[in-house]
């Protein structure tokens, strides 16, 4: 008995698969994100008096989300570390959360650059004190180093995640 394959069925087969795929490869690179922002520094200097600042207007909140804050960065910047002072405000501008960060951006040691990136250009990803996500509100980030300007830091940014 011989066996036929129908092209119209194969060819619904590939196409179904297609989709499956592509659904599947777009939500596991979501990875929980419910919110990502950059700014980017347009000058490549982070100047002391430079708030960065991330308005949240609508998000469905969960009491297990985490924020996460990244920095762009190249060679270019002279530090080991940046402090970056964190502020998280509610929609009626009530400080919810000001602390202090010590992001480390290179090996104090070696030198060697840390977080994600290749050739001269990185990102560096540091979990957020708190948990104190609203609906409405304000994350700001201000350079806390002793310097007032920094060269070398392209973007600030700004993720929020679903919990587990």
């Amino acid at each position: 008995m011989k066996t036929t394959l129908n092209p119209m069925k194969s060819k619904t087969a590939w196409k179904n698969s297609l989709v499956i795929v592509l659904f599947w490869v777009i939500t596991a690179c979501n990875n929980g994100r419910v919110y990502e922002s950059f700014q980017d520094l347009e000058t490549l200097k982070w100047v002391v008096s430079d708030t960065i600042s991330f308005d949240i207007d609508s998000l469905d909140v969960n009491p297990k989300m985490s924020s996460i804050l990244a920095i762009r960065y190249d060679d270019k910047y002279e530090y080991n570390n940046l402090y970056v002072r964190f502020l998280l405000r509610d929609s009626v501008d009530k400080v919810l959360m000001d602390s202090l960060l010590n992001i480390h951006l290179f090996d104090p040691k070696t030198g060697k650059p840390l977080g994600q990136g290749f050739g001269n250009r990185r990102i560096r990803y540091d979990t957020l004190p708190g948990g104190l996500i609203q609906a409405k509100s304000t994350f700001q980030f201000i350079q806390y180093m002793r310097k007032d300007t920094l060269a070398g830091i392209e973007s600030i940014g700004l993720k929020i995640n679903e919990g587990q």
